[in-house]
């Protein structure tokens, strides 16, 4: 395959699974900052690309799952 044609394979894809910071605040329910506080706190996957970052869909997906806390079933009297 040639080398031009692999890195539009390359974008393609990361530009499908890739958001901002305010998409994935967005896509979180919080807010920019609450976010940028997670990522310091690394309590949150990123990627770094220069000075932005950039947020994978399945790992923001995956973050809600792994923080879903079940609800308790009713108090029976």
């Amino acid at each position: 395959m040639p080398l031009k044609q692999t890195q539009q394979n390359i974008l393609t894809t990361s530009s499908e699974t890739l958001v901002d910071i305010t998409q994935a605040a967005r896509i979180l329910s919080v807010s920019v900052s609450t976010l940028y506080g997670w990522v310091w706190q690394r309590r949150i996957a990123f990627v770094k690309m220069g000075r932005a970052l950039r947020f994978e869909q399945a790992v923001l997906k995956e973050f809600i799952e792994n923080n879903r806390v079940e609800a308790r079933p009713p108090f029976k009297t």
